[in-house]
């Protein structure tokens, strides 16, 4: 029979050390549970945060842009409510030279004129609508949210890509 060997006592030291450090005192635990529940916290009011900027929508787009095209005559405004779908040509920024369609609402009227539920939908100081004008737009690439009525689109038999913004605001540039 082999006698067992007795630990030194820099084995006993070490086994100590390395079981008291792995199970960590009642402050410890506190503090860990405190950590992980602010990090869980935060974890979910960020996400919060982003459904509700997701919910919300894309952020308008605003541009200035020359009025290049529009395909025919307005409609008369007292037959319907419908939108308008104009071709611009983007100048500057980000879009710069970029082809965009936009809709305007009614656009016979005036945008300050506009006094009906499309009011908080549409507005600007845009008087007319002039090929070759210049305007400032706010657009939201969202025109099916935002408008559900009759939409006048003369490009839609040869263009059935590109987005439709609506016109959120048009100013004169």
């Amino acid at each position: 029979m082999t006698p067992t060997p007795t630990p030194t006592p820099t084995q006993t030291q070490t086994q100590t050390r390395t079981s008291t450090s792995r199970t960590p005192n009642r402050a410890g635990r506190s503090a860990l549970v405190a950590l992980t529940a602010a990090g869980l916290l935060l974890t979910l009011a960020g996400g919060a945060a982003r459904a509700v900027h997701a919910a919300e929508g894309p952020a308008p787009l605003t541009v200035t842009a020359k009025l290049v095209e529009v395909p025919t005559q307005f409609p008369p405004d007292d037959l319907y409510d419908y939108a308008y779908v104009m071709r611009y040509q983007v100048i500057g920024g980000p879009m710069d030279k970029q082809s965009i369609l936009v809709a305007h609402y009614k656009p016979r009227q005036p945008r300050s004129k506009i006094t009906d539920a499309m009011k908080a939908q549409v507005s600007g100081k845009l008087r007319s609508f002039k090929v070759g004008d210049t305007h400032k737009l706010v657009l939201s690439p969202e025109l099916k949210k935002i408008w559900k009525g009759a939409l006048v689109d003369e490009f839609a038999s040869t263009d059935r890509k590109s987005i439709r913004y609506w016109a959120l605001s048009a100013d004169p540039a």
